[in-house]
């Protein structure tokens, strides 16, 4: 279940993303925080039911018994699918797959292909732009957003492929078609994929740590609060006292004639960290 709530919420974050990012007023009047409960309660429930064919249908049992006293032997207990049932998860298996990681997959890949494209395109803006210091400045920040874009994409495929890989074996290769070769495969799959499996609940703030300054400064600052109290108050103190600031959290936008506006203020959204 916290698998498919995990790719559900990136999914919803990309898509809270590109609204931020290229459809900046239309993201001001869908933030809401009711609006981004709604969306998290719904991620867990649909979750919740994709998974209950699972526990329902798990069991723990004895694989293996002593061919000549018919006693169980302790080394083959393990929890898994009995093979009465194999057959009908085996579809449940592949609505997994391509509900849990062909159409995000496809999902993520198409709009952060979109968000490149608005970045890349705004190009011409800034290269119009007289200040030159500020059009080297956006043009560095375009590269690195495109870079983040990049390595979630290849970050959320290298973690999710190998689970799927190996679940889809199981359903496709018959039983009587295994070989030692397929069995070795199949097994280092297993524990790459377990491995890679927890990974991808972590692999996501590591990337913003490496590639994102911005949000190394917040990660510093949550860390350090209590030596950066004084600044932290004051800053939230000027955001209090001026009307024109909003929710405080600045973003880069695009106009409609693409020139780059800095710290346009905007209200947040399902997840604060949008713009990296």
């Amino acid at each position: 279940m916290t698998s498919y709530a995990s790719v559900l919420t990136i999914t919803a974050f990309t898509a809270e993303r590109y609204v931020a990012i290229c459809r900046p007023l239309l993201s001001q009047s869908l933030s809401s925080l009711s609006r981004a409960v709604k969306i998290i309660i719904g991620i867990w429930i649909v979750a919740c039911i994709c998974a209950l064919p699972y526990p329902i249908h798990t069991r723990v049992f004895y694989e293996i018994r002593n061919p000549y006293t018919n006693e169980s032997i302790e080394e083959s207990l393990l929890c898994n699918i009995p093979s009465e049932w194999r057959i009908p998860m085996g579809y449940m298996f592949q609505f997994s797959t391509f509900a849990f990681f062909i159409i995000p997959m496809i999902v993520i890949t198409i709009v952060y292909i979109l968000i490149g494209a608005e970045l890349w395109n705004s190009k011409l803006g800034i290269d119009n732009t007289k200040n030159k210091q500020a059009a080297a400045q956006a043009a560095k920040a375009r590269k690195a957003v495109l870079k983040m874009l990049v390595a979630v994409v290849i970050a959320f495929f290298v973690c999710w492929a190998p689970f799927h890989v190996q679940r889809l074996m199981t359903i496709y290769v018959p039983p009587g078609n295994w070989t030692v070769q397929l069995l070795e495969i199949q097994t280092y799959i297993f524990y790459v994929s377990g491995v890679l499996y927890f990974v991808s609940s972590t692999v996501n703030p590591i990337l913003y740590n490496v590639l994102s300054k911005r949000y190394r400064r917040a990660f510093k600052m949550t860390l350090c609060r209590c030596c950066h109290r004084n600044k932290y108050t004051n800053d939230l103190s000027l955001c209090r006292s001026s009307p024109s600031v909003g929710t405080g959290t600045s973003v880069a936008i695009y106009t409609n004639q693409k020139l780059f506006v800095k710290h346009k203020p905007i209200k947040n959204g399902l997840f604060r960290n949008s713009k990296l």
